[in-house]
């Protein structure tokens, strides 16, 4: 059963599903969902951008067979939000395509939504094949000039690397060993795909981790030092067995604040008796 959408004002019934893979294989998925994921957080900070991927678009009113399914498109000038499907007649057309080419989609990519997406006004289409089999170059992008698009020339990326520019986005497209990558020139550095920020936290995690770590192990070894320190002013001034009460008592201390305090004790207790009386009160208060 297809699922459907009725809005009051357009009593038309438009499927939100075509019964379509989302992706032919693995690897396309992931650099469809890399693509998207990019994207959306290069973005998330405008409200007027809408980024979808594998949505169902429709261009007539009225027609709920005349749709596309783009596997990633962004729109301007429209609310950012999750849809259920997207209609050209009351958002805007994309202004940026990206198709995730494969053996099954090849024709219907470089003829019929190249056609489509050029009646519609999209100013900029791109073609990936993550093969490399099926389209060559495995990336090409086209520009809209008039009703039709031109090929767009292989350039030079601010990174040294070769790719495409992407005028809407203000970013490049460019292949780092067959993956696609979209490079955005003023950070220079390439969007994040999910597999890259996941990485990223995992490593943020170890090395605090790490860092808490090593802070643990310098305040003990700081404990054991002004411990040590302190036990033997205590030999000093009432003898060996008030040292040894003394450092008993000093592993109990609950901070190194403790510790300092009890350092001023050891100064200004009279007598031993005094000094393990005060000692011990710090560190059970």
């Amino acid at each position: 059963m297809s699922e459907a959408l009725v809005t009051p004002s357009d009593p038309v019934e438009y499927p939100t599903r075509d019964g379509r893979p989302v992706a032919e294989t693995d690897l396309h998925y992931l650099r469809l969902a890399g693509a998207a994921y990019g994207l959306r957080k290069f973005l998330a900070d405008r409200d007027d951008v809408y980024v979808g991927s594998n949505l169902m678009v429709f261009d007539e009113p009225g027609n709920p067979r005349r749709h596309l399914s783009p596997d990633v498109f962004v729109a301007f000038g429209v609310r950012r939000g999750s849809r259920d499907l997207f209609k050209i007649w009351e958002e805007k057309p994309p202004s940026f395509v990206l198709e995730i080419t494969s053996k099954t989609t090849r024709r219907e990519d470089e003829r019929t939504k190249r056609q489509r997406y050029a009646q519609l006004g999209v100013p900029e289409y791109f073609l990936y094949d993550p093969r490399g089999e099926w389209v060559k170059p495995p990336l090409q992008g086209f520009t809209l000039q008039g009703r039709r698009y031109r090929r767009m020339t292989e350039c030079v990326l601010p990174n040294g690397k070769r790719g495409l520019e992407c005028k809407t986005l203000a970013l490049y497209l460019w292949l780092r060993d067959g993956e696609l990558r979209l490079y955005e020139p003023v950070s220079g550095r390439d969007l994040p795909t999910p597999e890259e920020e996941g990485a990223a936290r995992e490593l943020a995690e170890e090395r605090l981790d790490a860092a808490v770590g090593t802070a643990k192990a310098a305040e003990q070894k700081t404990r054991q030092d002004v411990s040590a320190m302190l036990a033997r002013q205590a030999e000093r001034r009432f003898g060996a067995h008030v040292a040894t009460r003394l450092s008993a008592l000093l592993q109990r201390a609950p901070s190194m604040q403790t510790i300092t305090e009890v350092g001023d004790q050891v100064m200004q207790a009279a007598t031993a008796d005094e000094l393990l009386s005060m000692v011990e009160a710090l560190v059970e208060r």
